[in-house]
């Protein structure tokens, strides 16, 4: 019985993955598709600008903590998932990257997430590092409903 609720916890977790990644390779066909009928130099310029990155870095954390926070599921998951995202991105050390806590908090705030709840994916996921609990604090003000 104990085993199945260990399986039970982790579906929710696993469809919020599931239709991220789905989402994801919806949104880069329909991101090569617009930039074709876009001039190509400008397309160009704006992939190379170095804020574009971290700002499409930025908002899969924002959505992907969003989905998470509505669905549920292990907290080493959502880190595992964090990292997930990082890599695919080629950010090499997301626990040290303030985009990814401006992320965090966005996404927070988007879901609607309670003081209770913030307050623990800011421990499980800031600490006490000061800096990193300011940014996720940043961006859950910024989005919160």
């Amino acid at each position: 019985m104990r085993d199945e609720w260990k399986f039970s916890s982790l579906r929710p977790g696993m469809a919020a993955l599931l239709a991220l990644v789905l989402i994801g390779s919806q949104a880069c066909s329909f991101s090569k598709s617009s930039e074709s009928s876009s001039d190509s130099s400008e397309s160009s310029s704006k992939s190379s600008s170095p804020g574009s990155a971290e700002t499409q870095y930025k908002n899969d954390v924002r959505e992907y903590t969003a989905a998470y926070m509505k669905t549920g599921g292990q907290f080493d998951a959502y880190r595992r998932g964090i990292g997930d995202l990082a890599k695919k991105h080629s950010i090499t050390n997301w626990e040290d990257s303030m985009v990814t806590y401006e992320g965090i908090g966005e996404g927070l705030g988007e879901a609607g997430a309670s003081d209770v709840q913030v307050k623990a994916y800011a421990d499980g996921m800031a600490g006490q590092d000061s800096a990193k609990r300011t940014a996720l604090m940043k961006g859950y003000d910024a989005k919160k409903k």
